[in-house]
């Protein structure tokens, strides 16, 4: 009875040790949203799904606008549209930027394909800063000092490695 016993620890060892380094050589993909000059981060592991939208309160047409960005190749990120609800400086609106329809005073400019290695952004509470990931909504205010500059990007870290960066003060 007691090499059954050796055995099946011997087992939960070996098994215990491959999930370890299955973990730690893995990658999956994170979002990463950074304060300049500070060490404020907020990390966001896409793992449920590969799309994300940053939301805000356009500055000149005080209305809100989103725009939905999808995980691209070499961890870029790629626009893919925007929802706006008024025409005016600062929002696309011409036919080489993608197809606009109008519906019902809600703006969808599609097709727009740019890609980003990096989105670069001043925060402003005023402008309701924000980022929606499966559902959930990530109000800049809540993580970040208002009028600084953040950088999101994407970066690839172990399950291991994300858990403990979210767990040392990324939230």
């Amino acid at each position: 009875m007691n090499m059954l016993t050796n055995h099946w620890k011997k087992a939960i060892i070996i098994l215990f040790t491959i999930l370890i380094m299955i973990l730690l050589l893995i990658h999956i993909p994170v979002l990463v949203i950074s304060e300049r000059d500070s060490d404020k981060q907020l990390f966001i592991p896409l793992v449920r799904e590969k799309a994300f939208s940053l939301e805000y309160v356009h500055s000149v047409q005080k209305t809100p606008v989103q725009e939905h960005f999808v995980l691209a190749p070499d961890n870029q990120l790629l626009l893919t549209s925007t929802h706006y609800q008024s025409y005016g400086v600062g929002l696309p609106y011409l036919p080489e930027e993608g197809n606009l329809v109008n519906d019902h005073g809600v703006f969808l400019l599609s097709g727009i394909n740019r890609l980003f290695n990096e989105v670069n952004m001043g925060f402003m509470p005023l402008a309701k800063h924000g980022l929606i990931y499966h559902g959930k909504h990530y109000y800049f205010k809540n993580y970040f000092t208002s009028g600084a500059l953040l950088q999101i990007t994407v970066q690839e870290y172990s399950p291991i490695k994300t858990i403990w960066l979210m767990r040392e003060g990324g939230k």
